[in-house]
Order: structure tokens, then sequence, then C-alpha cells
């Protein structure tokens, strides 16, 4: 190392100023130092390190630390090796400056041309007097460099025996090849022997200027730019590499956290090649360094913000601790990025890192709680960069007088090992997300997501298990190697869907599938099959009376409602029960029987329990040809419609007709009408049969009043179902269809069955708004049969109510039957409507419904149910008929 003196005064007065005054002036480059983020990262620490140096600095420091940087300060400072700066004679750098154009003006003529340059007025500027030993002055050349390669202009002046200027500038404001030797660092070589004016170092920088002048000789300096350069090229190929594996990490899991680490990774690439020099150096497309205040900017801001991009994606804050950081980092890059235009911009995006550094801490800490590897990587990775800025600043403020040239590089080298340990970190997570993620795949492969039971892909896994099992069982046991499988179907759900909301129905499913699981069965698997449907598997060693009780149990059970969301809840289960054994050679076929099962106890009213029985198969298949028969009469038009008159007893007048569908196609095949509309709600066929209905019905409304045969004060009562009513579908074609044959539509009756109203149903929420929408009258057919109360019956207020023709049968020979009769005769008078007894067969029944009061009916007494000419003609006859005495029974003949 060099050894220099002063340029002037007491030697030893200058070294007991020193000592007095190295503490201070050690402590007052520090904040420099590391509010400035410079020279290879030499005072570039991380916010942690940051905050660590202020906190050093404000235990040691007695009075508050002047920064070197002010603009006014141009005072002259000698360098020697004993301090790095230590003041001297205040002598400006313009006196300077003017003092050596005076030298070169006086310069003998042999010299070569000196052009002294001119400063910027507006920058911090100051001056160093150098002054080598004389033992240096006569080995070889000196290089005078300045350990920061941001800085923006490094002037060297000095004057040489010979009485000749020898001028170098170099820094990021002058091209790179001025340099003297290439180096990262700004350098200018000395003559080898020295005038008598000394060589003076004028430094002038926007954002802070270090005194960090050092006079090495030149072999020296050339070996420790060729080992600087060899571990900067080493430093930027690491990163480098670092950079491609984060784009095909990128490209392999594309997410924020992998494009955060990609971001941090570009920026401090790209700081590190205009922080070191490596740009201007080796890259030829590099910016002038007339660019060089606005790519320093960029690359400053660019790195805070790279740097908390990992941060964000991987701590992941939130609340406020998220928006203070998002401020601070906001802040300071904004600060860093005006520093291009405003010297201050940079000092003020320096001084919130140490902000910025409490809040990472702060979050980290709350995240170390956390038992995860990636977190203590990543934290590992903080750590390092805390420990290489702390390594670095303490470089930088000694001047390397002590430690290892190589310290100077401890920043970087920590920030490398930050983004090795936050790559690991990152790896980390992916891979306990990719873990995750099979693991939540496997249980999405195995279990449902609403219930937690298991899945139809795992039920129907476990069935063939269950099927393969019971072929390779051979024991002379009857209930030996046989599972029992329960096939459940949820009746009405889609009602309690429809009434209460899809959260209320998925919250019944949740618990009907914890209530089964929770039944404590002897169970191979409970899983759900399909949206209401569930199927129990029973272990192929419990014995079948299990597998009945089961069943039992599950029907008790869900007899009453349940609580969901101050909700009563009414689950009606029907059950299919099958026996796997040998004969089944795949699941499809165990769960068709399951099936034929579960329609039977549909069929049977439902709340039941049915077994399979082979004969269900023919069953099935029958039901099948019907439904493809019907199918075929659907879209060819084979369906029809007879209408039945309904009359005023008194006089035989007609006040209405029930239209009844006839498929001549299926009737000769021996095919009942009713085990066409129960074959077709089963198979979900009720709204073509009823779209038909309604085009049959209204078009012959339209013929016969263009016969003029109908009157406004008839009406056509049509047959529905529950289901019609609740899908609503069928209204809508109603109603369009009224208006556009123009039909009124008080000439439409509806005509439920009284069984439909025994139902778990609502009606008052889910049938009377659609009624009342539409302004259809209702009427209640086969009353007495059935199993609804008078409060429905009254909330429903049907236009007209039907005697059940069993009812009528018997009612000359029952006197209870009577008494019923009776009793409906006079509800329909308090309520309004009309009271219609069908099935009259006989005489005698006529005569006992008009002692009972009753003045309408209809029946085969009356008239049958006939075609609409024939209905068409039966209504010319009545219209003539009716005038005939009471007593003549001719005209009752005619039109029977």
């Amino acid at each position: 190392m060099p050894r220099f003196t002063p340029a002037s005064g007491d030697h030893q007065a200058k070294r007991q100023s020193r000592n007095r005054d190295y503490r201070r002036q050690w402590l007052a480059a520090a904040p420099c130092a590391l509010a400035s983020r410079h020279s290879v990262r030499f005072s570039d620490a991380s916010p942690i390190a940051t905050l660590c140096w202020l906190a050093l600095m404000l235990l040691l420091l007695a009075g508050p630390a002047t920064p070197v940087s002010a603009a006014s300060n141009t005072d002259a400072t000698q360098i020697s090796s004993a301090d790095a700066a230590q003041p001297a004679t205040p002598i400006s750098a313009a006196d300077w400056l003017q003092r050596y154009r005076a030298l070169a003006a006086a310069a003998p003529a042999s010299c070569p041309p000196a052009s002294i340059p001119v400063l910027n007025e507006h920058a911090p500027i100051r001056a160093f007097v150098l002054e080598p030993s004389a033992d240096q002055q006569a080995s070889e050349p000196l290089v005078a460099t300045l350990k920061d390669p941001i800085l923006e202009s490094f002037i060297v002046l000095a004057q040489d025996a010979n009485g000749c200027i020898h001028i170098g500038e170099s820094g990021r404001l002058a091209p790179f090849d001025q340099r003297s030797i290439s180096s990262p660092f700004p350098n200018s070589r000395l003559p080898l022997s020295f005038g008598t004016t000394s060589p003076i170092a004028i430094v002038m920088d926007h954002k802070s200027i270090r005194p960090w002048i050092e006079l090495v000789p030149e072999s020296q300096f050339r070996r420790l730019s060729e080992r600087l350069w060899i571990a900067l090229g080493m430093l930027t190929g690491i990163l480098t590499t670092l950079f491609l594996i984060a784009i095909l990490m990128t490209r392999y899991q594309r997410s924020a956290l992998t494009l955060a680490y990609l971001g941090y990774i570009a920026a401090l690439l790209f700081y590190q090649l205009q922080a070191t020099g490596l740009g201007p150096e080796w890259l030829p497309f590099w910016p002038a360094p007339s660019t060089q205040h606005l790519l320093q900017a960029l690359a400053v801001g660019s790195a805070v913000i790279g740097m908390s991009l990992p941060v964000f994606a991987f701590l992941r804050p939130r609340g406020r601790l998220r928006s203070l950081l998002l401020i601070s980092v906001a802040l300071s890059a904004t600060g860093f990025y005006l520093s291009a235009q405003i010297a201050e911009a940079y000092r003020f995006g320096a001084a919130i890192l140490p902000v910025l550094a409490i809040l990472v801490i702060l979050l980290l800490a709350t995240r170390l709680r956390d038992d995860e590897p990636g977190v203590r990587w990543f934290s590992a990775g903080l750590a390092v960069t805390l420990f290489g800025g702390g390594i670095q600043a303490t470089s930088v403020v000694t001047q390397g007088a002590w430690l290892p040239p190589l310290t100077a590089f401890a920043f970087p080298i920590g920030n490398l090992i930050e983004s090795i340990c936050w790559l690991t970190a990152i790896a980390l997570r992916l891979k306990a997300q990719h873990l995750a993620l099979l693991e939540r795949q496997l249980s999405e492969a195995k279990y449902d997501s609403l219930t937690d039971s298991y899945n139809r892909r795992h039920v129907r896994k476990r069935i063939n298990l269950a099927i393969a099992k019971a072929k390779r069982t051979s024991s002379s046991r009857k209930d030996n190697g046989v599972s029992g499988l329960l096939y459940i179907d949820l009746c009405g759900f889609k009602d309690i869907r429809d009434r209460f909301g899809q959260a209320i129905g998925d919250e019944a499913l949740r618990r009907f599938s914890s209530l089964l699981q929770g039944m404590g069965f002897n169970v191979d698997a409970i899983g759900r099959y399909g949206g209401h449907e569930f199927v129990i598997l029973m272990h192929q060693d419990a014995h079948w009376s299990e597998t009945e009780g089961a069943a039992a149990t599950i029907l008790s059970r869900f007899q009453e409602a349940l609580e969901l969301d101050n909700q009563s809840i009414l689950i009606r289960p029907d059950i299919g029960i099958v026996r796997i054994g040998a004969q089944y050679s795949d699941v499809d076929e165990v769960m068709e029987d399951a099936s034929r099962a579960l329609r039977v106890s549909t069929q049977l009213g439902g709340r039941r329990a049915t077994l399979f029985e082979p004969q269900m198969r023919d069953r099935a298949k029958i039901e099948q040809e019907l439904l493809d028969a019907l199918e075929e009469a659907i879209r060819n038009h084979q369906l029809d419609l007879h209408y039945q008159p309904m009359v005023a007893l008194e006089n035989m007048s007609p006040v209405g007709f029930e239209a009844l569908l006839r498929c001549p196609h299926l009737s000769e095949k021996g095919i009942g009408i009713e085990q066409i509309f129960a074959s077709a709600e089963s198979a979900g066929m009720l709204k073509s049969i009823g779209e038909r209905v309604i085009e049959l019905a209204l078009a012959q409304i339209v013929d016969w009043q263009r016969q003029g045969v109908w009157s406004t004060s008839f009406f056509l009562s049509l047959n529905v179902c529950q289901q019609q009513l609740i899908d609503g579908r069928f209204l809508e074609s109603l109603h369009r269809a009224s208006q556009r044959l123009n039909i009124d539509a008080g000439a439409i009756r509806l005509e439920l069955s009284e069984r439909s109203l025994g139902v778990d149903l609502d009606w008052s929420h889910h049938v009377l708004p659609r009624l009342l929408n539409q302004q259809v009258l209702l009427g209640i057919d086969n009353f007495g049969t059935g199993l609804a109360s008078l409060t429905m019956l009254t909330d429903l207020q049907p236009d007209y109510i039907k005697i059940d023709k069993r009812l009528v049968a018997v009612m000359a020979t029952l006197p209870r039957a009577q008494h019923l009769a009776r009793a409906a005769r006079l509800f329909t008078a308090e309520t309004g409507s009309l009271a219609i007894a069908e099935g009259i067969e006989t005489n005698v029944q006529l005569e006992t419904l008009l002692e009972l009061g009753f003045e309408h009916g209809q029946g085969h007494l009356i008239a049958g149910p006939m075609s609409g000419s024939e209905t068409a003609n039966w209504l010319q006859l009545a219209a003539r008929a009716h005038e005939q005495p009471r007593g003549d029974s001719l005209w009752q003949r005619q039109l029977h």
C-alpha cells in the first residue's frame, strides 16, 4: 500500500487532528455510503444492512454527521495511507483548476497540449490532494483510482518533473476507453516523477461524493483489475444462468412467484451490468455516457422493485403491512427514478430504504413461525445479504486498509447467494404446491368435493372389487361372497333446491351424507353417485340382515325434517337394494338392477326400500318398449283427445268438458292411459305430451267456435300433474298458445288429482304464484281418495271439486258415502266452488246425487268420452234436447 504524507503543515499536528476527528469522520462517511448504493455495490447494502449500520451510527456518533456530498463542499483534502480524507488548507476545486490552467499555459513547448476540463457548477464537487511517498515515486507509475464504479466524473491533474501537465478524466460521464487501465473503477495513470505542484483529484457526482481514492502501483492495479474482471464475469455468468433458469421455470409453471423471481433476476442482472461497468466494457450496444444518469436511475429503481417482487409473491403480506410495503417500495423506486433529473431524489429514495427494511423484517418475523422449509431458505438469503452488506460497508468505510480487496465484493456475493437461496425457496414452494396439487387430484379422484364422501369413480371401483371378490369366493353359506348395495335417491330434491335455493340444497346433501356416514353401518363404501343419488356398499362379511337393517334405519331416520339455516327440510329417500354376487360381470349391470328396484320404490309412492328381483328386468323391458312406443306416438302425432261433457244435472245442459288423452296405437297393445302417464312422468316426457295436449285442446276450441257450438260459458279441463305445475313450462306453453289463438284464459281449467296434494310440497310457494300469474283456474279430481287437507284446498281455491267415481258408485247403498258426499258439497258451497260428481253410471246414482243436492256431474250415463266431431254433434243435439220435459227419457237416451 502506498504511504502518503500531508502536502503542508506539521505532520505530528495532522496525526493528532486525525486521531481526534477519526471516529466522527468515519461515521460521517457511513450514511453516505449506505444511502447511495454505489461502487460495485460497495455501499449498496441491502435494506436490512442499511438499517443495522444506521443503528450503529446512532450509537457511536457523538454529534450529527454532515454528509460530504453537499454541493457547497468544494474544499481540497489530502489523501494518505493513514487516513481516507483528512482536512487540509481549504482550496476549492475551481482554484485548483485555475492553478493548473496557469501551469498548462506556462508548460514547455515540448509538452503535449493540455485541455483543462470545465466543471458543472450545479454538481457537488470536491478536490483531493494526492501525496505519494518518495519510494513509490521512484519504483513505477502510480494509478489514482476511486472505488466507486458509478461515479460520474473523476478528474486527475498532475505536473511531471518536466513541467508538463497530465490530465486523466474517467467516470460514467466519460467514454470507458478513456481510462488509463481497463478496470471497473475510474482511474488515471500519474507521471513517474512529479513537479512542484501536488497532484490533484477532483470528484464530481450528483448523488454523493465518497472519498475512497487510492494510489496503487500500476502493476498491482492491473492484477487487481484482472481479478475483478474475472470475478465480475463469474458473477454475471451465474446471474445469467439464474436468469435462464428463471425463464425455464416460468415456462414450466407460470405463476406470480416464478414471474416475480424472473423480474428480480432481470433487475439484478441489469444493475450489475450498469454498476460494475461490464455493460459499457463488454457490450457494444450499451448506451452512450450521456445517458448514464438515466441508466443509473433505472437500474437502482428497478433493483428496488425487483427485490420487492419475490418478497410480495413469496411472503404474501396482507392488510396494513402490505399497504405500507407497497407505499415504501413505490416511494423509494420513484425517488431513484426521479434522480435522473433531480439529484436530491436519489437521497430521498435511499432514505426510504430503512423503513422498507423494518417492514420486511416484521413480515419475515411473522412468516418464520410457519413450518415451511422455503421460508427458512428465503430468510437465509436475506441474512446472507445482510452479512455481506455489513462486511462491504466496513471495507468501504475503512478504505480496505486492513481487509482483503475481495471484501469489496461481499455484498454482490451475498446478493448472489441470496438469489440462489431464493431460487431454492421457490423450488421448495413449487414442489410443495405440486405435491398439494397431486394430493388434491388424488382426493378429487376418490372423494366428492361437496359431501366429502366417495365419488362416483371410486364407488364404481369398489363395486368392481366386490364383484371380483364374489366370483373368487365359494362357500356353502348362502350369504358368503355376497355384498349388499343400497341405491338411494332423494325424491323431490329438485323441489327443495327450487324452493330454498342452491346453498340450502348443497347443505342438505352434505347433511344427508354426514348422517349416512355417522350411522355406523358395516360398509365398504358410502358415496355420492350422482346429483342427489347415493350408494352404500356393505362389507362382504356383513350379514344380509345388516343390509336390510341399514335400509330400514335410513327410512326411519329421515321421517322427520332436518333443520338447516332455520328452515325445515324434509328429505324423502327411496331405496333400491341389490345382492352383488357372482352372477354380475360389471358395475353397469349392478347399477341397472339397482335402478330398477329404485324405480319400483318410487312408483309405489316412495319412502320405501325395494329388493331387486329378476322379474323386474322383464318389467323394465316392457316399460322401455312402452316408452319407445310413446316416443314414436308423439313424434308421429298419434296422440288424440276425447272429450267427456260435464253437465248441470237438473236439465243436462253442458257446462264444460274434460279432455282425455287417447293413443289408439298403444291402446291396441292393451296399454292403458294411466300406465302411459306413469311411464311418461318417470321418463321425463310429460313436457312433450303436455305441449301436444295444449295444441290439440285449443285447436279444438277454435274449431267448435267456428262451428258455432262453443259457448263462452263453457270450459275445457286439462288433466295435469304436480310436476307440470311446478316446472312452469306447461303453464307458459298454455299462455302462449291461448294468446296466439285468441282464446280466453277463463275457458281453460287445469284438473289435478287430489292424490298429488298429499305429497310434501309447499303449494303456496310453488304452484299458486304461477296459477295467479297465468290467470288459470284449477279443479280438483278424485276427491275423497287422496290425502289433501281442507286447509290446502282452501289455499288453492279450486274452481270445482270432483267427487271420486268410486265414492259415487257406492253412494246409493252406503250411508257413510252419502255423509262424505254431503260434507263435500257443503264445503264447495262455502268456498264458492262447483261440486261435480264423476262416474255417474246409473239412474239410481243420479237420483241419489240429486237428493243430496248435487247440481253438476259427468259419467257414461250422461255421455262418454267422444272425439271432437262427435262432441260437436252432441252439443247440437243437447241444444235441442235440453228443452224437453224432465220426465221424458227419450232425449237422455239420444244424448247417451
